[in-house]
């Protein structure tokens, strides 16, 4: 599915986690590894990675990827997007992206969301966001023209500009389950998260 790019967002300094998001285990896997298994299929992602790309590129395989740096780590989440969307290849059709630190959504979740997409018969939908309990989840799915919005926020601007800029144009993806709101900021968080990952892939035969 080459006209689709995932972005994975893992430049964060991760100052509250004490450690790389992108490098928390979850029972032998990263959260990196994670990330890119679910986004596995389709273009040849682009992983944003900040200051501690050394080591993360050291110790997580990156494998079939294109890494773009955002070292500035107060320059928020949204440079990394826009340093990842400055490379989007010309000839796709959408993007989608998601921050590393959602370790629970798996490439069935990223499943759902592309096939509402390739299904909407209304071309004015150009954003399709996961949602559970009326609450807005990840990855974030966008039609390629939005890219030149992303790319057009001020400094400091949040992506949310975009997102909310025009509501009819935002299209939500019902999950039954919390899984694709889930994330991790502190080492609380990560407990929760692994705890739920063995909760959530225990099912599985």
């Amino acid at each position: 599915m080459s006209d689709l790019v995932p972005i994975v967002l893992a430049a964060g300094a991760s100052s509250r986690m004490g450690r790389p998001k992108a490098l928390l285990d979850f029972d032998g896997k990263s959260a990196l590894q994670l990330a890119l298994e679910a986004v596995r299929g389709f273009a040849k992602p682009i992983v944003v990675l900040g200051p501690n790309h050394p080591e993360i590129r050291a110790k997580a395989a990156l494998g079939h990827v294109r890494v773009m740096l955002n070292l500035d780590v107060d320059s928020g989440q949204t440079a990394s997007l826009k340093a990842a969307l400055a490379i989007l290849p010309q000839d796709v059709d959408a993007f989608f992206f998601m921050p590393v630190d959602v370790p629970l959504v798996t490439a069935a979740d990223v499943a759902r969301l592309v096939e509402a997409y390739r299904a909407e018969p209304d071309p004015g939908k150009s954003i399709f966001i996961p949602s559970h309990d009326l609450k807005r989840g990840h990855p974030v799915l966008c039609r390629r023209e939005l890219a030149a919005e992303f790319l057009a926020l001020p400094s400091g601007g949040s992506a949310r500009e975009v997102v909310n800029r025009v509501p009819s144009r935002v299209a939500y993806v019902v999950y039954p389950e919390a899984y694709v709101l889930m994330d991790m900021d502190t080492p609380e968080d990560y407990v929760r998260c692994l705890d739920a990952y063995r909760v959530r892939h225990a099912r599985k035969p």
